[in-house]
């Protein structure tokens, strides 16, 4: 937590700077469309337990930063002069890779995409310049390649996991129409089912996958 704690006390610090300015809301409410670039963090832990005393049970962690691009649709609603609350659908082609070795079983992730539904709610902090907080549903579709040294082939499957996504974002808005977003957005300890160890013949490893991303984006309001 303390990454999210680090990048969510940037977003304060844009409040501090701000609040002393009159506020009021520039961009008319309604829908909008718009596109993404982000910086998507894809982690990976193994807990696997070898019930040896020569080959203890290890905990393992591999983590892979990759650039993304996406699209959004959302629609804003505007509560009382100051606080709004939306809704935005979003889909992000992703490119995060990770290998991760855990006595011997080599496991790699591949990221393909991220997308699923936010809800956000916020203040116009000036006429221009608002934040706000995140929660939501993200689903993490991805590759999965068990393999072992000097043991081809690869066992590969793929799966698609749902996790509750937490954040904060800010919104510059250029003119009516055109606006400037950056969010901070993460999702912790989400497990899923592996594919099986081929050494050991249906067995099950515990493993969770981490997310989060800084995502820059601009918006056009209808």
């Amino acid at each position: 937590m303390n990454r999210f704690n680090a990048k969510l006390s940037l977003v304060a610090s844009a409040v501090v700077l701000s609040s002393v300015v009159s506020s009021g809301a520039m961009a008319a409410d309604g829908f909008y469309v718009g596109g993404q670039l982000q910086s998507s963090t894809f982690g990976h832990s193994i807990e696997r337990n070898t019930g040896s005393g020569t080959n203890p049970s290890i905990t393992s962690f591999a983590e892979e930063t990759d650039a993304a691009v996406g699209v959004h649709l959302g629609y804003k609603m505007h509560l009382t002069d100051d606080a709004f609350v939306v809704a935005e659908a979003f889909y992000t082609d992703e490119n995060a890779e990770t290998t991760n070795i855990n006595n011997m079983l080599q496991t790699q992730l591949e990221l393909n995409s991220s997308y699923g539904i936010n809800f956000k709610a916020g203040v116009d902090v000036t006429p221009k310049f608002s934040v706000y907080g995140i929660a939501g549903a993200t689903v993490l579709d991805f590759d999965i390649h068990n393999s072992y040294p000097f043991a081809p082939p690869m066992r590969s499957g793929d799966t698609s996991e749902v996790g509750l996504s937490l954040g904060a974002g800010f919104e510059y808005q250029v003119d009516n129409q055109w606006s400037v977003k950056g969010e901070y957005i993460q999702i912790n300890d989400l497990s899923f089912d592996p594919l099986p160890e081929v050494a050991v013949p249906g067995k099950l490893n515990p493993n969770e996958v981490d997310f989060d991303s800084l995502k820059l984006s601009v918006s056009y309001a209808f």
